[in-house]
């Protein structure tokens, strides 16, 4: 599995809390993050496929 993400502690608020016992801090514009929608695309597991698609979506 490819995982293309930042990992911002606001998108883990959860885990976060157990860990810490409090909550997360959320730069300006996360606010409301876990309702917005999630895209994704599954893939077969071949090599050059997943080159072309990160070479289309990235301008690399």
């Amino acid at each position: 599995m490819i995982v293309l993400e930042t990992a911002l502690p606001a998108k883990f608020n959860e885990t976060i809390r157990e860990a810490l016992g409090r909550d997360a801090e959320r730069p300006a514009g996360f606010e409301n993050i876990e309702s917005l929608p999630q895209r994704f695309d599954v893939m077969a597991p071949d090599v050059a496929e997943v080159k072309r698609y990160i070479a289309q979506h990235t301008g690399l």
